[in-house]
């Protein structure tokens, strides 16, 4: 045998050794065998790292910043701006998403901190609205359909009246009529400069401690101990701030909650009424109808119609979302 020949069979010799030790070699010498957590994984890929210089060309409907990203001024400045570059120009804005506002946001100077604020919730709200926008035509679907199914869930998420007494397998066409007309009355947007608004002022443009630890940007009250944040001086309170995953989730639990409480009946009845008569529906006029928001009363309603008027608000109505 050739030396060349010789070393091509020792070396397919060691090859093979090195193969069967990797099979054999953990269980032979009791060593243990990696684990690969394949949900890390596939989180990994369900939430990109996006990087700056790809802003313009996010469109899908779960795009977010890493936390790296979303804590760099750098990085959040030169997003604020094109956000506001969009709006000037009327370009959609496009589907990418903060999680959580910044934790640094109070450390921005007062310009910047307004800039950032209004362009992470921007795409935020305009995604809220545009879900029960969906919501509100699946609704008629269903009735079109005669999808009792259906028809009993949006009853029951927009708490229709009597709910829990109605018999959902046999409604009369009457019945349904009733449904169907307050489902139209409560299923329905909430104009942008009303949620920018209220934003503003209950989370002190993000830099609240019910913001920064629980993504609770409108101070909705629950009284769960487990589903919410004690206000400090007052640990003993049988309320709490209630607190969401995501930014995303307080805006749709706002915009619900406006869309069922009684207490904002009217809000509602003057929306439909600008609805069907074809006006525009801005946030000024329906702020009108917040007088039961706050503690404060009638004095909320001015707060809120000026905070609308100073940052020109007003500015964002018409912003859209960038197409999917």
């Amino acid at each position: 045998m050739s030396l060349s020949r010789y070393q091509e069979v020792l070396f397919l010799l060691i090859i093979l050794s090195f193969f069967m030790i990797g099979f054999l070699g953990p269980k032979f010498w009791k060593i243990s065998q990696p684990i690969f957590n394949f949900k890390s994984i596939q989180y990994n890929f369900s939430n990109p790292v996006v990087s700056v210089d790809r802003l313009n060309q996010f469109y899908s409907n779960n795009n977010y910043l890493s936390s790296d990203q979303f804590n760099n001024k750098v990085v959040v400045f030169r997003w604020s701006e094109n956000i506001m570059n969009y709006v000037k120009n009327d370009i959609p804005i496009p589907r990418m998403y903060f999680p959580y506002i910044p934790k640094n946001i109070s450390q921005y100077e007062t310009k910047k901190k307004k800039s950032v604020f209004i362009a992470i919730l921007l795409p935020i709200s305009l995604k809220g609205n545009e879900m029960v926008l969906e919501e509100r035509r699946q609704m008629k679907i269903a009735f079109s359909t005669n999808n009792i199914y259906q028809i009993e869930r949006f009853s029951k998420k927009y708490k229709i009246k009597n709910f829990k007494k109605i018999n959902f397998s046999t409604l009369n066409r009457s019945e349904l009529r009733r449904i169907k007309l307050e489902l139209l009355n409560k299923i329905n947007s909430i104009p942008i400069s009303l949620i920018l608004a209220q934003s503003i002022i209950e989370s002190g443009w993000g830099a609240s401690r019910f913001a920064q630890e629980g993504n609770a940007l409108f101070g909705q009250w629950t009284w769960k101990n487990d589903d919410g944040i004690k206000p400090k001086g007052n640990l003993d309170a049988n309320f709490s701030v209630k607190s969401f995953d995501s930014l995303l989730d307080s805006v749709n639990s706002y915009i619900l909650n406006l869309n069922t409480h009684p207490a904002y009946q009217g809000l509602r009845n003057f929306r439909l009424s600008q609805y069907n008569t074809g006006k525009n529906i801005n946030g000024n006029d329906m702020a009108n109808f917040l007088d039961k928001y706050a503690e404060i009363g009638y004095e909320y309603v001015t707060k809120v119609k000026k905070m609308i008027k100073k940052n020109q608000l007003i500015n964002y109505e018409n912003s859209s979302l960038a197409t999917f």
